[in-house]
């Protein structure tokens, strides 16, 4: 008759391994209810399930927004240092990685991009409209 004995695995020895060994015919005189059952006192009683434990990974990159958080920073900062171009450029930089790395962040990364890219542009397209209306002068200026 085969049944189950526990021993210690080589890989985990937290935990009890049921292993299957050879009895006699003693053996097949136990009575129907004996169990094998634990020896480590470490380990969980047989009735209560054990959770297996969330990876670290996982849990750090539900929590992290780090990038995301200062691609929207420098994107509001962005507003009133357009003309330094730096500072747009690394939330542009920083919301790209934050949208690609930290899904959890991912409304922080794209406004982070558009304040940017409205800061960057938006200082261009003033410039040009500036030109545009004074254009007009110029040619008066010149009879």
């Amino acid at each position: 008759m085969t049944s189950l004995t526990i021993s210690d695995s080589p890989v985990d020895s937290s935990a009890g391994v049921l292993t299957p060994s050879r009895e006699g015919a003693a053996g097949a005189d136990a009575a129907p209810d004996d169990r094998a059952v634990p020896t480590d006192s470490a380990s969980p009683a047989p009735d209560r399930p054990v959770a297996p434990a969330a990876p670290a990974a996982a849990s750090a990159a539900r929590t992290s927004r780090t990038m995301s958080i200062l691609a929207l920073s420098l994107g509001i900062a962005s507003l009133f240092f357009a003309q330094s171009v730096v500072v747009p450029l690394a939330a542009i930089v920083l919301g790209v990685f934050g949208l690609r790395d930290e899904p959890a962040g991912r409304s922080f990364s794209i406004w982070g991009i558009v304040l940017a890219c409205v800061a960057t542009f938006g200082w261009v397209v003033v410039v040009a409209a500036g030109a545009l209306i004074s254009l007009p002068f110029l040619f008066f200026a010149a009879f």
